[in-house]
């Protein structure tokens, strides 16, 4: 028999897990793709079959989803703040939410 306190510790662990999982799951994946190839793709590589991006200065977005610290936040981070190289673009919060959805989706 587990001890109370060990129950009560799984449980929120449980919880935290349960909420990770949800926070990723902000914005539609494939809506993400169709964006990202409509305004990304002259750039970057935006499948995970594309061993290199169109511009070599541009990181592919599987690197970009492997890179160490690559979270939701650091793409928000990318896509709202100018820097170099990067044109800014005119995008809604849910196409942010959606191309952000994207990258965190490949493997």
């Amino acid at each position: 028999m587990l001890h109370l306190t060990t129950c009560r510790a799984l449980v929120l662990i449980m919880a935290t897990a349960v909420d990770v999982c949800q926070a990723d799951t902000v914005g539609d994946p494939h809506n993400g793709l169709a964006l990202a190839q409509q305004v990304c793709a002259q750039c970057h590589a935006t499948i995970a079959e594309l061993a290199r991006s169109p511009d070599l200065r541009a990181p592919t977005f599987s690197e970009l989803k492997s890179a160490p610290g690559m979270t939701r936040t650091a793409l928000l981070v990318a896509l709202t703040t100018p820097h170099a190289g990067m044109p800014m673009f005119t995008l809604s919060s849910e196409q942010r939410d959606d191309i952000i959805a994207y990258i965190l989706s490949l493997r």
